[in-house]
């Protein structure tokens, strides 16, 4: 373990410390996740799963067999007993360096694209608005119209995220975004003026609304009134809740709150949620 290794783990705290703590304290200890993301994040199995309290989440009459969740604390100390804390950093560390190589694979790859726009002009649409997309993302937080079409495009991958459950109901989603300043961030949270996020909390490596508060208020993220954060859906009733509540059709309604964190070290930006099914 670490203790038997005193300057290997001052070694590791130094490289790995925020690593460690991000993956601990990311999330409140009750959290809870998913069987898929209990296996991807915490470096369990299914066998490990076998023998922990679960919470069942959605299931019933017609909907198939509930969800399993776990709770977040509950993973973090049967990871750290199945592997200890040393190999637990050595495999956080491996999997940080596999996503920062495809990191640069992928600002690599645009910059290509880029470089090849200069000498194509008639580029297709797709490309100019993915280049639209990065402007935005690395623009200004000083200029109001620019921050105004970020939140825009927030907001459509927001609705793009939403979708559904084994059981029929909406799914959370989350997703990331790269290249997010300070100022950025900070104009996103209505507070342009404290480029240097004096008054954010920070856990770990990131960046949260309050000390005593992880939500944030959806509409204001995304610059838009409640009424216009959902997605209608139309699909083949598949479920007999589906059936029973009408044509198949389905509104889905952004909650009011969202998790917004952000790591200033790697400039990135996630925003968590959930949703709600209307069928009609």
């Amino acid at each position: 373990g670490l203790e038997n290794n005193p300057n290997e783990n001052e070694q590791f705290s130094a490289a790995a410390g925020d690593l460690f703590n991000d993956w601990v304290y990311r999330l409140e200890r009750n959290a809870i996740v998913s069987s898929e993301g209990a296996k991807r994040e915490y470096f369990l199995t299914a066998g490990d799963l076998a023998t922990m309290f679960y919470w069942p989440v959605g299931g019933g009459p017609g909907n198939g067999p509930p969800m399993k969740c776990y709770y977040h604390n509950s993973l973090v100390n049967k990871s750290l007993n199945k592997h200890g804390r040393y190999e637990v950093i050595r495999k956080l560390e491996a999997r940080y360096k596999r996503e920062e190589k495809k990191r640069m694979k992928e600002e690599e790859e645009e910059q290509a694209r880029n470089r090849l726009n200069i000498f194509n002009p008639t580029a297709d649409a797709d490309r100019a608005a993915e280049a639209a997309a990065a402007a935005v993302i690395k623009a200004s937080a000083g200029d109001t119209q620019e921050v105004k079409n970020l939140r825009r495009a927030l907001l459509k991958m927001a609705k793009k995220k939403l979708g559904f459950d084994m059981s029929g109901n909406a799914k959370n989603w989350s997703f990331e975004v790269h290249g997010i300043s300070k100022a950025t961030f900070a104009a996103l949270m209505g507070r342009s003026t404290d480029v240097d996020l004096d008054s954010f909390a920070k856990y770990g490596a990131y960046y949260k609304e309050h000390h005593y508060e992880e939500n944030y208020e959806a509409s204001k993220l995304f610059g838009t009134p409640e009424t216009q954060l959902y997605r209608d859906f139309e699909r083949e009733e598949v479920f007999r809740t589906c059936q029973l509540r009408g044509t198949g059709r389905c509104t889905q309604e952004i909650g009011s709150f969202v998790t917004v964190l952000y790591k200033p070290s790697t400039k990135e930006l996630s925003i968590e949620g959930c949703a709600e099914c209307f069928y009609w």
